[in-house]
């Protein structure tokens, strides 16, 4: 599995990074995933699943129990 934390980066980073996963993700193994880690930032998940519906790449958004962060999940 694939792993792309945002902590700490700023939005115009974090957009480009996500932006370059979704786009090599058509050449992704059928069954490989990746999770993107943004921490709770209401704008940050926001503009990962923009990026994500803009690609059309099927996505879940979850959390940890006890742990200060939030995932989306691609498949």
């Amino acid at each position: 599995m694939i792993k792309l934390d945002l902590h700490g980066m700023r939005h115009e980073e974090a957009k480009r990074k996500v932006d370059r996963l979704a786009n090599t993700y058509c050449n992704w193994d059928e069954n490989e995933e990746a999770e993107i880690i943004t921490g709770h930032s209401s704008s940050m998940r926001n503009m990962v699943i923009e990026v994500l519906q803009e690609y059309d790449i099927e996505h879940y958004v979850g959390g940890y129990l006890g742990v200060d962060t939030t995932y989306i999940k691609i498949y």
